[in-house]
């Protein structure tokens, strides 16, 4: 379904951000992009859907290169969660309605709302439709936002740092509810993490990034003791817990 291969990005004359970037993702799965601070994760999410225009290379989609497709053709194939959330002066159904952009030509269809229902549903936002999204706790608008994601019905879901203002519950309940998505609606997932441990309860692929090359790439056998030592620099043991592998820091 997504398939990059040797995917490069420099900012201007600055050194490469991005080197060689390639890896295939099959639907339905999950896929972590892992690494150390400025290891090139959130760029390469952003190249994936050109926000960053890659210096080299090629990201397809169901076999067709990206950059190829309109932007308008981009958003009903791939949509994407930045890392801030912003609020405003919106409903949260008016909210999850801008996913529908990329299909509406005009005014919404009953098609359009049924979808927007069914994306806030799934994300528990049914009793906070005429609620204003800045009246929302930082839970609720990753909810929001995450409800607006899903009512583009991307074949693709790219997430950055989806978890990262969010309570231990929260943390939790979004990315169980992106796992079981991606299963159930046979869509691929990439999303940016930094707890090893929410990954592998969550993800069943993995990409460790390291100086903006894949470091290693594959199931949860890639997060060995070693790999995690030589790209985040600490001593840790893969431990298995309640039938769960685990990452302990020593």
């Amino acid at each position: 379904m997504l398939r990059t291969q040797d995917v490069s990005f420099a900012y201007g004359s600055a050194g490469e951000i991005l080197r060689q970037i390639s890896f295939d993702l099959e639907q339905g799965c999950c896929l972590a992009l892992l690494g150390n601070n400025g290891a090139g994760k959130s760029t390469l999410l952003k190249c994936l859907n050109r926000i960053q225009e890659p210096k080299g290379g090629v990201v397809e989609v169901q076999g067709q290169n990206v950059r190829a497709m309109k932007r308008r053709e981009i958003a009903r194939s791939m949509a994407y969660v930045a890392q801030q959330s912003e609020s405003c002066q919106l409903t949260v159904f008016d909210s999850v309605l801008l996913g529908r952009k990329p299909h509406m030509r005009m005014n919404p269809t009953e098609r359009d709302l049924t979808i927007v229902r069914r994306a806030m549903e799934r994300m528990g936002l049914g009793p906070f439709a005429l609620r204003y999204t800045d009246e929302l706790s930082g839970g609720e608008l990753q909810k929001v936002v995450l409800a607006r994601a899903l009512a583009q019905e991307p074949q693709i879901l790219l997430l950055d740092e989806p978890t990262s203002n969010l309570d231990l519950h929260n943390q939790h309940e979004v990315l169980r509810v992106v796992s079981q998505i991606a299963k159930t609606d046979h869509m691929a997932v990439v999303v940016v993490l930094h707890d090893l441990n929410l990954a592998l309860r969550y993800c069943d692929r993995f990409l460790l990034m390291q100086d903006g090359r894949v470091y290693r790439y594959g199931d949860a056998a890639v997060l060995t003791p070693e790999a995690i030592g030589d790209v985040y620099h600490v001593r840790a043991q893969v431990v298995e817990v309640l039938g769960r592998k685990m990452v302990v820091v020593e």
